[in-house]
């Protein structure tokens, strides 16, 4: 759950990275531990394999020099090959816990990563703490996963747009059916942080499809879920898991608390992007629904929660579930296609091949973590990295991971040639996790999938994650090229509708019509823009001449006198529009999403007042045409320009711009 996700994307319902190139090479230091010696000095102090525990262990950690030489390998590999400053692992395996920092937590000081005393943020990997607390709430009787979540809100209330109610199930599998929305989510200060429950009543998305249908990823409905855990239990989010979660843990390094409080002694790691190949230290990151991805926390912490989670809900320090519930949360209970990945509960699927992978992904700007469990080998990992370049590396660890230690038999070769049934599934495809209603549509073109067909006849998608090549090998089931992912495509009444990742079970893709392509709309918008620039520019240009040479220009009769200011105040008010969200945007895309949106709503007048000077224009120019006034080529010119203005405004009002929508 990034903001620039969020803000610049939405998106993504997951961000999904191509790099199956540098796994190989990755895989290979690994196996070797050449990257381990060579780079040696960058692994922080911090690591530990519990020795009490140690000897239990028949798995990844039955021999721990040789797994610690292996994840040097890799991790040390990965810092320099992402640009990442440090990251922080831990590895839970039957009995026996490894940790360790990697790297520096602040590239000044040259601080290193410390696993247990090093804070990171997780992002939306905090909801899996939201959902353990509604299972806590469920074995208490105080919710039922199947009752319309309405029941347990008494301020907030979810309007009934479709006859099925949400429930509790529906928001932890992702098909509640909301759109995205990108204010709220995260906020630019602390100052501009408000109790849960204000932020979930004010920052509501609308329904947009009924529930149970496809998963669409949804940050409010994570945080609608804690918040209803909390509440039903008479506490707020932030108490109840303190309280419930960390304590019987001894999770004593973890919050939700924005930001860290000074009650926490460990110290947490700075954030960085990379704009123009340098680390630039991020400000705190303030979420506005807590629940969604807040949490700070150590990976010594990590470990624990994760330990409980392999071992029916409980470590040797206390219990915080009982070992049906863990079995349920980690149960597949949703799917896009039974052939893919899918959602358990608030977990999702991520497995490779035939082992079987349950997790969450979590993403900030600055923070990028994923926890992976293999319950059916009692193992699991948690890592997070303090810059972008995490995006890649977590899911090359835990291919590497999985290459090492559980290793598939070879695949069969995959089959070759073009798709049997190319122009049907070539198009364009929207992620459903995004804004429908608000004026931040727009921001959903950045996650479309783009599906073509390359030279070499195989299928191609195109989107934020870069190009990936794909076989076919049953009708509308694709397998990758290069790695473990597939698709599929949904065929409805002899359609195709709708695309699905194995990679990203959160998420789902409708196809777009004729109508809708983006880059239609992009044609349609350049040339508008044209156009109003030539009339503004001819029509100055005209009336300078006219007034160099000191002509007197006719005037018809009223109210065609006024239709060249009219037919001029469309153009100048779109090109106002166009210019003014260019300075709103690009000065300071986070300010105008997330904070004062009186700009943005100052700017969005402009293209309704273009649109009532088109329709105008178009009127007056037709009385022109009935009664045969001015010259055919001025008529046609306000014809042009009222028109012109007249399609940019359906366009605009398709992506919710025509004025400020929330």
């Amino acid at each position: 759950m990034s903001r620039s996700q969020t803000v610049t994307d939405a998106i993504a319902g997951t961000q999904q990275p191509n790099a199956y190139s540098r796994r190989t090479v990755l895989r290979g230091l690994a196996a070797t531990g050449s990257a381990a010696v060579a780079l040696q000095g960058m692994s922080s102090r911090a690591s530990a394999i519990e020795p009490s525990q140690q000897e239990q262990s028949n798995g990844l950690l039955s021999d721990p020099e040789s797994f610690e030489t292996f994840l040097d390998g890799v991790m040390n590999t990965q810092l320099e090959a992402h640009d990442i400053p440090g990251a922080t692992v831990a590895v839970v395996d039957g009995d026996s816990t490894f940790t360790k920092g990697y790297g520096v937590r602040d590239v000044w000081t040259d601080a290193p990563v410390e696993a247990a005393d090093t804070l990171f943020r997780i992002g939306s990997t905090s909801k899996l703490f939201a959902w353990t607390a509604v299972m806590q709430g469920f074995e208490a009787g105080r919710v039922d996963l199947e009752s319309d979540i309405n029941e347990y809100l008494d301020d907030i209330t979810i309007p009934d747009t479709y006859d099925q109610p949400i429930t509790l199930d529906h928001l932890a599998t992702h098909t509640a059916g909301f759109e995205e929305r990108a204010r709220g989510t995260f906020v630019l200060n602390e100052s501009d942080l408000r109790p849960l429950p204000t932020m979930l009543k004010n920052e509501r998305p609308a329904r947009v499809r009924p529930p149970g249908e496809f998963t669409a990823y949804s940050n409010y409905g994570a945080a609608l879920a804690g918040y209803i855990a909390a509440t039903t239990a008479g506490s707020s989010f932030s108490e109840y898991v303190e309280a419930e979660i960390f304590e019987p843990l001894g999770m004593d390094q973890s919050t939700f608390d924005q930001p860290v409080p000074d009650a926490i002694d460990g110290t947490l790691s700075k954030g960085y992007t990379t704009p123009n190949g340098r680390y630039q230290e991020g400000n705190f990151e303030y979420v506005g629904m807590a629940p969604a991805g807040s949490m700070s926390t150590t990976a010594t912490d990590m470990a624990r929660f994760v330990r409980a989670h392999l071992q029916g809900g409980a470590t040797g320090q206390g219990r915080i579930l009982e070992s049906d519930s863990v079995a349920t949360m980690h149960q597949r209970r949703f799917g896009n296609d039974d052939r893919l990945n899918g959602m358990c509960f608030g977990f999702y699927e991520l497995s490779r091949k035939d082992v079987r992978i349950v997790g969450h992904a979590g993403d900030t700007e600055q923070f990028h973590s994923l926890v992976a469990l293999l319950p059916e080998h009692g193992v699991g990992l948690f890592v997070s990295y303090n810059s972008p370049g995490g995006i890649e590396a977590r899911d090359e660890l835990l291919d590497a991971l999985i290459d090492e230690y559980y290793p598939s038999e070879e695949s069969t070769s995959q089959p070759d040639g073009e798709p049997t049934r190319v122009s049907d599934v070539t198009g364009t495809y929207r992620t459903l996790r995004s804004p429908y209603t608000t004026s931040e549509k727009l921001l959903g073109v950045q996650s479309n999938v783009t599906v073509s067909v390359d030279d070499q006849g195989r299928l191609v998608t195109t989107g934020p994650g870069g190009s990936t090549q794909w076989v076919e090998v049953n009708d509308l089931y694709f397998e990758a090229v290069d790695g473990w992912d597939a698709l599929v495509f949904e065929e409805t009444d002899g359609e195709i509708t709708h695309l699905f990742f194995d990679s990203r079970p959160p998420s789902a893709y409708e196809r777009l019509g004729a109508s809708e392509q983006p880059a239609t709309h992009a044609a349609i918008a350049g040339l508008s823009i044209l156009v109003f620039l030539g009339a503004v520019l001819g029509w100055t240009a005209t009336g300078l001449w006219r007034w160099y040479r000191g002509e007197t220009r006719e005037r018809p009769t009223s109210p065609l006198r006024h239709t060249r200011r009219i037919a001029g105040l469309t153009a100048v008010s779109y090109l106002g529009f166009v210019i003014g969200l260019a300075v709103v945007v690009l000065s300071d895309p986070q300010a105008a999403l997330l904070g004062n949106p009186l700009p943005l709503q100052v700017v969005l007048l402009f293209p309704l007042l273009g649109a009532l000077a088109s329709v105008t224009t178009l009127v007056l120019t037709g009385f022109a045409w009935q009664r045969d006034v001015w010259s055919r080529l001025t008529r046609v010119q306000y014809t042009v320009v009222g028109l012109t203005g007249v399609i940019f405004a359906l366009v605009l009002a398709y992506w919710n711009l025509l004025w400020y929508q929330v």
